[in-house]
């Protein structure tokens, strides 16, 4: 199992610039900043792309029914998903031993992409805020992110409201999704933390 981690720009690191780790999703061109991404970054910022197990330049041979890569994963009690989140986590973690301690990591995701990353913010504590561009509503949405028996525990918007205090910028989110997420976030009184646009 690979996963790909691209520098796209180093940036003012050493002075303590932000360094952003995007997270590439299905849709997105492998190697290429997304077009999502662009104008989040400031100039002095560092950015990677990050291409988790099975995607991008990594995407394995798909036959129906076969799929054997990930079937084989759930015979592990795992699901392909799970690794990807262990994938952004291990980049983070090489990032800030790239970058050293005075740089932030943000991660950005699209979608799917998106909530792996969140769920990489919840295990790595190197990541300093997420953003989540058009994240889908539910665990059961098609095409979200796939965990053993998540559904029992919690949601996507359980999920994100996790991450407070931290900064989390959601964009073209299910109002549903951002309503919760504010929620849990005022509760922990980190309202401030959460961004909706």
């Amino acid at each position: 199992i690979e996963f790909l981690l691209t520098s796209v720009r180093d940036g003012e690191v050493e002075t303590g610039g932000r360094v952003w780790l995007v997270v590439m999703g299905e849709s997105d061109q492998p190697g290429a900043l997304p077009d999502w991404f662009k104008g989040t970054a400031a100039e002095a910022d560092g950015v990677y792309l990050c291409e988790p197990r099975g995607i991008g330049r990594t995407r394995w041979t798909r036959k129906n029914p076969a799929n054997y890569v990930e079937r084989s994963h759930a015979l592990l009690g795992r699901t392909v998903d799970t690794g990807r989140v262990w994938d952004i986590a291990a980049a983070a973690r090489f990032i800030r031993g790239r970058a050293g301690a005075k740089s932030d990591i943000q991660v950005a995701g699209h979608g799917a992409a998106g909530v792996l990353g969140a769920y990489a913010a919840l295990f790595e504590p190197e990541i300093a805020g997420v953003v989540l561009v058009e994240p889908p509503a539910s665990h059961m949405t098609p095409g979200a992110p796939q965990f053993l028996s998540v559904l029992r525990i919690c949601d996507i918007a359980d999920v994100l409201g996790m991450l407070a205090p931290r900064p989390l910028l959601l964009r073209q989110a299910p109002e549903a999704t951002a309503g919760k997420t504010l929620a849990i976030y005022e509760a922990a009184g980190a309202k401030g933390g959460l961004k909706v646009d």
